[in-house]
């Protein structure tokens, strides 16, 4: 899978568990070579058993990656469940938190949503994008002082970037 070839490489994964069908980071391996070559719900099936292993090392990222395969199936509300199941597993999964606050965005919750950027940008305090959802979340919650405080921020931080000139689009509706 190091060569980007994610099929090629479901042989090798397979051949691995043929051998010793215990071998927990094959499976995981297995499942994201699924996700990518878009076999989700195959995917999903073999990260939420990874994720539900109480002996698993794997499964917080095994729970974050079934939340992707889930979103990818159509599924937002499956998703969010089994971000919540990452961040039971490791509160310093720090992507669940980002990707929980975009699902519960996407869904109209504008409130659980910056929890969720706010919770990222604890430990990420640098991220342009928690930044400037969030951001966008406050406008849309009618909070016009955090937005522009969070928009304001990504513009300083990063001016030529995309998320810059989103920003910005936001910025100009107040001047």
């Amino acid at each position: 899978m190091l060569s980007g070839d994610a099929r090629k490489a479901l042989p090798s994964f397979e051949r691995a568990l043929t051998l010793d069908p215990a071998l927990a980071a094959a499976k995981y391996n297995r499942a994201i070579a699924w996700m990518k070559v878009g076999e989700h719900a195959k995917a999903s099936a073999a990260l939420a058993a990874i994720a539900e292993d109480g002996e698993s090392p794997l499964q917080a990222l095994a729970a974050y990656h079934n939340a992707l395969a889930l979103d990818s199936l159509k599924r937002p509300a499956d998703a969010e469940f089994w971000l919540q199941r990452a961040l039971v597993s490791d509160p310093k999964l720090d992507a669940s938190h980002l990707y929980l606050g975009m699902l519960r965005e996407r869904r109209g919750d504008m409130e659980s949503a910056a929890r969720s950027y706010l919770e990222y940008l604890k430990r990420n305090p640098e991220s342009i994008v928690a930044m400037l959802r969030l951001g966008i979340v406050a406008h849309r919650a009618g909070r016009g002082d955090v937005a522009r405080t969070y928009l304001q921020r990504v513009v300083d931080k990063s001016p030529r970037s995309p998320e810059a000139v989103e920003a910005r689009m936001y910025l100009v509706m107040w001047d």
